[in-house]
C-alpha cells in the first residue's frame, strides 16, 4: 500500500510542476459507512508508511495543525 499511496501523492505534485518531491507522509481522512440499520456511521483514520519514524509522523502532524491555525478560515 505504501507505494500506491507515496505514487499518487507524487503524481499530485508532478501535476501542480513545482519539483517537489514526497519524502514523508501521513494520511488522515475521514470515513463514512452506512450500518445494516441504515445509519451514517463516521471516524477520523490516520495511517502513516510503518517504516516512518514516529517523530516524523508527529512532526507532520503538528505542522499541519500550524498551518491550519495560520489559515485564513471563514467563520
Amino acid at each position: 500500500m505504501t507505494d500506491s499511496i507515496r505514487a499518487a501523492i507524487q503524481a499530485a505534485l508532478n501535476a501542480c510542476g513545482d519539483g517537489w518531491a514526497c519524502a514523508q507522509y501521513t494520511v488522515v481522512m475521514g470515513l463514512e459507512r452506512i450500518t445494516a440499520e441504515g445509519t451514517i456511521e463516521s471516524t477520523a483514520w490516520m495511517w502513516s508508511p510503518p517504516e516512518q519514524a514516529d517523530w516524523m509522523t508527529a512532526g507532520l502532524l503538528d505542522a499541519a495543525m500550524d498551518m491550519r491555525e495560520r489559515a485564513e478560515l471563514d467563520d
